[in-house]
């Protein structure tokens, strides 16, 4: 019998489990249309508490939370992962003290979003996400370096946004009132010039999509990471090394 080959991936999950049982699935479901069959990925996963990373983002404790998922990554890459990827937007705000804890490559979800908003020649997006990812420096610095501009929701909104996922969303809650109100948002979101949103939270995928919206492209962040995943998993997709 031969072995077929694949190369092994890792994630850090756990960001919540709601979005790393959706990276789990999408992976695997990618992989098996790739290589047909019985296929699926070979994945490493290291699924972290979401109650500390949960308290990091409430207290904006970005230094113990960087430490705290280098050290995983570090373990995700002794168990023989060829690279990393990260479940999660918000907390791709210290992706850069895990880049430097690990020498595989780290597979940026910024990058990976920003090849496919220029691929539709769209330049100005709107962005849902957690309050940090609507507020903080980072999240606009870093698709800016890509060439794309960002709108975000008025306060009001980026809180009951934010809300939404951490009440409702990554305990696994969807509700129809939540749906309506994140429409709503969107709308505005166009009404100021949006070309496109980013659902920057892994979980959002799973409240709303392209078939919820007609005016403007949705550019989901988990499916796009996921499809990335799948490419590198399965060797369509060439990686260089992380240069720490």
């Amino acid at each position: 019998m031969s072995i077929e080959s694949l190369r092994m991936i890792g994630l850090l999950g756990g960001m919540s489990s709601a979005a790393t049982g959706e990276y789990y699935r999408l992976i695997n479901q990618k992989v098996k249309e790739i290589r047909g069959g019985h296929h699926i990925a070979e994945l490493m996963i290291c699924s972290v508490n979401f109650g500390n990373i949960e308290q990091f983002v409430r207290s904006n404790n970005w230094i113990e939370a960087g430490q705290y998922l280098a050290h995983k990554a570090t373990c995700v890459e002794q168990a023989g992962a060829s690279c990393l990827f990260l479940g999660s937007n918000t907390m791709h705000r210290v992706r850069d003290q895990i880049k430097e804890a690990i020498s595989i490559p780290f597979i940026d979800i910024f990058e990976t979003v920003s090849a496919e908003i220029r691929k539709q020649g769209k330049t100005k997006i709107g962005m849902l996400g957690t309050y940090p990812v609507m507020s903080d420096d980072f999240y606009v610095n870093a698709f800016r370096e890509f060439g794309v501009e960002l709108i975000a929701p008025e306060e009001q909104e980026k809180r009951e946004v934010d809300r939404i996922i951490f009440d409702e969303m990554t305990h696994h809650r969807f509700l129809p009132s939540s749906k309506a109100y994140y429409l709503d948002t969107i709308s505005g979101l166009v009404d100021k010039g949006a070309e496109g949103i980013i659902l920057g939270c892994t979980e959002i995928k799973m409240l709303i999509g392209p078939r919820d919206i007609q005016e403007v492209p949705l550019f989901d962040t988990t499916t796009l990471h996921c499809d990335m995943a799948a490419g590198i998993c399965t060797g369509e997709i060439e990686i260089s090394r992380n240069t720490p």
